[in-house]
This record gives structure tokens, sequence and C-alpha cells, in this order.
């Protein structure tokens, strides 16, 4: 947030400038201290630069240790050191204590991370892209800015057959250097790749398997050989003597289960003689709201799963018809919508698990008693609608089985393969699973929908007109919008300004506010027999639950229409954490072989230097967690093959007492299919 914070307070405008001065006022007295401390001990390490700058206040001279003490900032000191340490001498692989180079290393990267190359580029583009990324690399802000909808045209893929649309083919690319950054410096995976050089990898070590992560998973090996590459390229790093160690971030966990039942399928017993450890960081195992919510209406609230350009998408000229159109082209996202029904994400019906909310609950001031928000019902309608409702005929939505089934020992169902609560975990008794996640984050876990909701923007106000950028307004109740656009009919120029209305299915053009204001009355007392093609979030609802069933302060309370839980900022606790900790040991149906799980919980302590945004060395969110310092201090522990300290559990959340709720309802469910 802190590059997005600084633009807002450079850019605001008038009013802004007595904003910044309030808030520039504002900055304690204490962090003045503070800056200045920072200063003087950065000039004394500068003079003796033969004095290695450690990560504890132990290292500068007494006079400024009493000092610190004598203020109360010596833990905030010691916070800030680590991250302007972590960098040059203070690397976990740096370590006199770091273990050393053993097990081949493959990298499972996660939704987004990836870069995407043109290989055949639509006219619109121009040879000229031939091998560049469209997605990933500065490459990418020079396609967007110089026509958007080329841009999208070459990302979004046809829904119908879940691939490259017409003159386009995009591929994922290969090599360390397909997700070590996004964008210039943005680090991914370049941390903890310099972390394994430091224990003596090198490239012919580490195999990063980067796909394309807008394809369904069976379109992945059907078109691009991904998973049977895949297989190959792991039997060559472990044909020179040790067993591979996986890393999986994300959805490249979801990747990384869906190849292991896959390659199970066909090869009975393979993980177990090729497979190591699994290191499941941050995997959304049972799925994310972000994706749903994205598949409903075309939003996402802003720490949803598709990265920095989800915003955007929802800031200019599309409709939320259009968004969702090119959410419901990417099969990727399909893999992560929510697994396990009502029996583990629990609904006002059947009893709560992790939060007292429907995935959807909707404007009390609606009759919207047909339309039930949770999550069985959710996905009941999208069956029902085969005919009318495209969704359930993409690939993003029939690539996979989203329910709570019991385990095929046959592997025979290939939509199965990604859901770790209807295939089990191969028989490979020797592998070790290490879950590896972020908490005490708020999470989005429940949306607040209205219906009959418009938005509408002055259809003149075209920023760059061979792309259409347009700046939309939020949605509202037609009431609303029309109140809105009243307040615009004193200013006889702007009142003739042409209007644009994106009432959900389509946009619709006026002359002007008052035809527009006309239109939308009509619209209004139109009886409508497809409500849900009309739901929006509300932004503007806001709430406080009495109930707080894991006294976090977060579960059930609503703002700006989107309810949190626990979490990493972008998956729920449920999904990272509840197969670790319950799933695979509670049930020998989903781990027949008894494969060892442990799981290791990282609270969010990001650090406050204003040099480091992302919060080094402590972040755990979502993507940041993969710097996370001891985070890839364990890392190469597990790739070393010293996991002695790793194999127990460390849990800060209420996982365990949330798993137990949900596992009795699995078992009664199991016990029902049985």
């Amino acid at each position: 947030r802190g590059p997005g914070l600084a633009l807002q307070l450079c850019f605001a405008p008038a009013a802004g400038a007595r904003r910044r001065a309030t808030l520039a006022m504002a900055i304690s007295t204490r962090y003045v201290f503070l800056a200045i401390v920072v200063i003087f001990a950065a000039r004394w390490y500068q003079k003796n630069q033969d004095i290695q700058l450690r990560m504890s206040t132990d290292a500068l001279p007494s006079r400024i240790q009493l000092f610190l003490t004598a203020h109360n900032l010596t833990q905030v000191i010691d916070g800030n050191l680590a991250a302007i340490g972590y960098g040059n001498t203070t690397r976990p692989g740096l370590h006199p204590d770091a273990p050393k180079k053993r097990h081949p290393i493959v990298i499972v990267p996660g939704l987004t991370s990836c870069g995407l190359e043109v290989w055949k580029a639509h006219p619109c583009l121009g040879d000229e892209f031939f091998r560049l990324r469209i997605w990933g690399d500065v490459s990418m802000a020079q396609a967007i800015l110089n026509n958007w909808t080329c841009w999208l045209h070459h990302i979004a893929l046809d829904p119908r057959t879940g691939l490259d649309r017409e003159g386009v083919r995009v591929r994922a690319a290969t090599g360390l250097k397909s997700a070590d950054y996004f964008v210039g410096s943005y680090w991914l995976w370049a941390r903890a790749i310099q972390n394994f050089a430091d224990i003596g990898y090198d490239e012919k070590d580490i195999f990063l398997a980067c796909y394309d992560w807008r394809v369904a998973f069976p379109l992945l090996e059907e078109r691009d050989g991904y998973f049977s590459g895949m297989q190959l390229d792991i039997e060559r790093l472990v044909a020179r003597g040790e067993k591979a160690v996986v890393l999986s971030h994300s959805m490249g966990s979801n990747v990384w289960f869906y190849f292991i039942s896959w390659v199970e399928s066909k090869s009975p017993g393979w993980v177990d003689r090729n497979i190591e450890s699994w290191a499941n960081i941050a995997g959304s195992m049972l799925g994310a709201m972000g994706p749903l919510a994205a598949f409903l209406s075309g939003e996402m609230d802003a720490t949803a799963a598709l990265g920095p350009f989800g915003p955007l998408m929802e800031s200019f000229a599309l409709t939320f018809d259009a968004m969702r159109d090119i959410y419901w082209s990417m099969g990727g996202l399909g893999a992560i919508l929510p697994m396990g029904g009502t029996t583990v994400w629990g609904s006002e019906a059947t009893g709560w698990t992790d939060t007292p909310a429907d995935v959807i609950t909707f404007d009390s001031s609606l009759n919207a008693s047909d339309l039930k928000g949770d999550l069985d019902n959710i996905y009941a309608k999208v069956q029902e609608k085969k005919d009318k409702m495209l969704l359930s005929q993409f690939p993003s939505w029939t690539s996979y089985s989203r329910e709570l089934q019991r385990p095929d020992p046959n592997r025979s169902d290939p939509r199965r393969f990604g859901n770790p609560l209807a295939t089990a975990l191969p028989n490979a008794p020797n592998m070790k699973i290490f879950c590896l996640y972020g908490v005490d984050q708020p999470t989005e876990r429940a949306y607040r929908y209205g219906l009959r909701q418009v938005r509408w923007s002055f259809a003149d106000s075209v920023l760059m007109p061979e792309t259409r950028f347009l700046h939309w307004s939020g949605s509202r109740p037609i009431e609303d919008t029309i109140k809105s656009l009243e307040g615009y009919l004193s200013d006889l120029a702007v009142a003739k300004r042409p209007v644009r209305i994106d009432n959900g299915g389509s946009e619709k053009d006026f002359e002007s506010i008052p035809k527009a204001i006309a239109g939308l009355e009509k619209l209004l007392n139109q009886p409508d027999p497809h409500l849900q093609d009309w739901m929006r979030i509300v932004t503007g609802h806001h709430s406080n639950s009495t109930e707080d069933p894991w006294e976090n302060g977060v579960d059930g309370k609503y703002a700006y229409g989107v309810a949190k839980t626990d979490g990493d900022s972008t998956v729920p606790l449920v999904s990272l954490g509840y197969m670790c900790t319950n799933g695979w040991r509670d049930f020998k149906e989903f781990n027949p072989a008894g494969i060892k799980v442990y799981t290791k919980e990282f609270r969010h302590e990001p650090s406050r230097m204003v040099s480091d945004t992302r919060g080094l060395p402590g972040t755990a969110n979502h993507v940041d967690v993969i710097g996370n310092t001891e985070l890839i201090t364990d890392v190469l522990k597990i790739v070393a093959g010293e996991t002695q300290d790793l194999e127990q559990d460390r849990v800060f959340s209420n996982i365990t007492r949330i798993g137990a709720v949900i596992s009795e309802r699995v078992r009664k469910a199991l016990d029902a299919d049985a």
C-alpha cells in the first residue's frame, strides 16, 4: 500500500494540500526521534564499514543503546535493522549456520506470477511484440498504454474453448527469469533463488515450472503438455541422485496437487519414488472467495487474487458484464473457486464454521427470498441454468469438481484431481508435507449484494480516445443513481453532456442527463425476471456483527460490502490450513498412506521502514510471504533435508478449533456417502 499512499498524497486535488499538511503534523514526535536515531546509526555504520551491521541493536555503540532503551525504541529498531541488513550480509543463505545444498528444487509459482509471452500477435499489437511479455514485464505497460483493448484481446481467452482467441498465441515464459520479478524490481521468487545460490545451488539444480495461469488445468496438458513435461523434468533432476523438493505458492499448490493426482493415475508410486518433501506455501487448497465474486458479478475486493490489474479493470471502460466475461474465460481462475460447499464453509441453514455469514447476503429492502447465498445454492443455480447461464458451459466451470466426495482409489475422474476433498494424497509414505502460511490479516470471506444496481459515466469523458478509458461511478440502486444525476441539472452545460449507463448486462447511451434520468425511471418501473443478472456488491454497506465466534474481531463484520475473516489477506484461513491441520490427519480417506503433514503459521509483522514498502523481513501477506526471512530460513532447511526442528506444528490462529467443527461435518457427509 506504500506506493499507492504516496501517489494519493502527491496528486490529491485542492483540498489535498490541507490533508497533507494535517497528516504531516500528525506524525508523532516519537517517530521523529526514531528517524534521527536511524540516520545517526546509518552514518556511524558508514564510517565503520569494517563492522558488520547485525540484525540487532547489540551492534550499536553503548550510548545509542542506552538512548534507545530510555525511549522504548529498542524493539522497533531491532526490527528495522533487520530490514536494512537484509540484502547485504544477513540473508539466511549467508548465515554461518545455513545448511548446504542437497535436494533439487521444483518451484510452482502462484496465480499471475508467471510471465506470459506473445508468440503470435493480433495486428493491433504487431510483429514487433513477438516474444515480448504481455504480462509480467515493462513491455506489458507499453502494450496497455498503446492500446488497452488490444492488450485485453491478448490476455483474455475464448471462454468457450478456454484457449487463445483466434489469431493470437500467448504462452508462459520459461526459466528462472519467468517468475523472479514482476515488472522491474517487484520481486517474486528472486529473493528465494538468491538464497538457494548462497548455499550452493545454480540454475541446473532448480526447475521453475511456470505455466499459463489463465488456462484450465486439463487444457494445460492438452495444449502445452505441461504435466507430461513436469514429470520428465523432475525425473531428470532426480536422476542425479536425490529426490526433489517441491515449493508451491498460492494457486501453484493447486496446480501441484492436480499434477500428483494426474501422475499417480498414470504411474502409481511415482510421487514416493521422486519427491522428498512438498512445501505448500500460502496454498489455496480449498479455494478463495475473491474469484467467486469475480465470477458472479465481475467484481473483486482489492485484496483478491488477480494482482495489480484487477482494480484497474474495474475502474475503466468495461461493463461489469464484460469484466465477468473476462474472468469466465480464465479456466485457471475456476480452479480456485471455493471447494467443500456448506460442509466446509457453513451457512445460516446448516450452521456456521469459520465465520457467521453466508457467502452472499442480500440487501434486506429487496424481495430476494428465492436467492439464497450459501455456497451449495450458488453452485446449484449455475448448474440449473445450463441453457441460459453460459458459465456452466465454459472450461472454467466444467473442468473441476468442487464438492466433497469420497475419494476414488482408481483416480478415474480428472475433474477431481485438483480437489483435496475428493481426491486422496498419493501413496507416498516417505514424503513429508510442510504447510507454511501467514495469518492475522483480514481476508475477504462474504459479500453483501444488492439487485438492480447501475453505474454511470459521462460518455464524452474519454481520457485516451484510441483505447476508450472511461471512469465510472460506483454501482448504486437505480433510485440513488437518479438522485446523483439530478445533482448536475443546475449546471446547464453539464446537463447537456451525453451519459452512458451500465445496467449490468449492457451499456446504453443517452444524449443528455435529463434523458438518462428518464431512461432510468422507465427502467425502474419495469419488472425484471432475471434479478440475479443485476447483482452488485453494495459498497456502501457497513455493519458490526455482535457475533465473534473466534474472538478475532473480524468475522461477520462488513465494510464496503465485504465481510472479512482471518487469513493472509487473500486466502481465508480455512483454505490455507484445514487440510494441513485436520483434513489430511483426521481422515484416512484423504491420506491413506499416512503422509506426515506439519503446519507452521507466520504472524504478519511487517517492518515499518519507509525504504521497504513490502514489509520485510517479517511480512506474511499472501504474496510477500515468499520473501519472509524466517520462511526462507525454513525453506533452506527443507531443500537441504534438515527438517528436524520443522517436524512439529506452530499454530497461532484458531484453525485447529475451526478444523474440529469442519471435520465433524465432513465425517457425517462421508459416512452418508458410504
